[in-house]
């Protein structure tokens, strides 16, 4: 009787070698952060713009508890080092404003705003259903100081889609380093597909951890004595009297309000990284072509970039209109508290309209109003 021996290719043992490997360390990582029942951290969140290549930084110290008795939701304080503090007990989530000493508290469902170590756990469980070539367990690294598992998560890797993040997590806790998210891709404009691939770019970097720190009580948070609601304000309504204003452009040149006495004027307040405004960018290039030379002005009020990111920002999204820079007192000025907003001012310097938001029908209704005035 002759016994035939099956030998298992080198190649195919090692990829299910591999594969039993990444799983482990993925459910590892899954166990040991669900078993932490509170943490606290530093977190340093990186944000590359799709529209102008800029790069933003915001920097916490957060805390966070474990919702035993809700595995999608976690309990948390981030305090934002700009001077905001956001506190989530489960059912409410307070947000503090701590150079005006202010609060506003709304109801907020299950799920969780914040890139906390308990959101990654979960965001590792969703890993675990990909197909095995998804997900690569690279060679470890070190990262502050740290010796890392690296994974790679990869659900589309083609030159006009991708969407890849890299994992870095602490080998003695489990708990993510860094993590970096690469998303590009074409980008819609309202009705319009920019055929500029479009590259977005995040980064998490967490420092400092405290595992199961006692004395935490989010749940149960207070409202600070000397806080005082804050309130919506609301933009200024037709007939009133536009404020007078005076701004540089982006070519330096000083333009106001007064100017534009005689002619109907719409302004936008916006600013490089307000996704909403990038929907309105396509209908203001139309209507400044259609009103050019006319006794119609557009602009824009640009409230937070500087120059050079504003110019990069207009190359980048083909701007024909001006935009003016600095605008912040201007926007407040206006009551403005949401972006994109417009106001139509008439030749008197009276406001006409004003309202919030991007929709559909931007275009159409701007025009309606507009022609009115003329």
């Amino acid at each position: 009787m002759k016994l035939l021996y099956v030998y298992l290719p080198a190649a195919l043992l090692l990829a299910s070698m591999q594969a039993n490997a990444q799983k482990q360390v993925l459910k590892t990582a899954i166990d040991k952060t669900n078993s932490y029942k509170s943490i606290s951290y530093q977190q340093t969140d990186r944000q590359k713009s799709p529209f102008t290549n800029d790069w933003t930084t915001l920097k916490y110290k957060a805390a966070t508890i474990r919702n035993s008795q809700a595995d999608s939701v976690e309990l948390y304080d981030y305090h934002d080092l700009r001077g905001y503090r956001t506190v989530y007990n489960g059912n409410l989530i307070m947000s503090l404003d701590i150079a005006n000493k202010t609060y506003e508290i709304r109801k907020m469902g299950r799920i969780s705003n914040r890139a906390t170590p308990y959101k990654w756990a979960r965001y590792i469980k969703d890993m675990l259903a990909l197909q095995a070539a998804q997900i690569k367990l690279l060679p470890d690294t070190v990262i502050n100081q740290a010796p890392c598992f690296h994974v790679k998560r990869v659900l589309a890797d083609l030159p006009a889609n991708k969407n890849i993040s890299d994992l870095y997590l602490d080998k003695k806790t489990y708990l993510p380093v860094f993590i970096r998210e690469l998303m590009q891709g074409r980008m819609s404009k309202g009705n319009e597909v920019d055929d500029k691939i479009t590259t977005l770019i995040n980064e998490y970097t967490y420092t400092g951890y405290r595992i199961n720190v006692k004395g935490l009580a989010i749940a149960s948070f207070t409202i600070p004595p000397d806080y005082v609601t804050e309130k919506k304000v609301a933009m200024l309504a037709a007939g009133d009297k536009a404020p007078d204003w005076t701004l540089k452009n982006s070519s330096g040149v000083t333009v106001s309000g007064k100017q534009f006495t005689g002619k109907v004027v719409l302004l936008d307040f916006s600013f490089n990284e307000c996704a909403a405004c990038m929907l309105s960018i396509p209908v203001l290039n139309r209507l400044h072509e259609k009103y050019k030379g006319s006794n119609v002005e557009i602009a824009t009020v640009n409230t937070s970039n500087t120059k050079e990111s504003v110019a990069k920002f207009a190359r980048k999204n083909n701007i024909n209109y001006p935009i003016l820079l600095n605008g912040s007192r201007v926007s407040k000025s206006f009551q403005v508290s949401a972006y994109p907003s417009f106001y139509i001012i008439d030749k008197q310097g009276n406001v006409a309209a004003s309202f919030e938001g991007y929709d559909k029908t931007l275009e159409s209704s701007l025009i309606t109003l507009i022609d009115k005035l003329r």
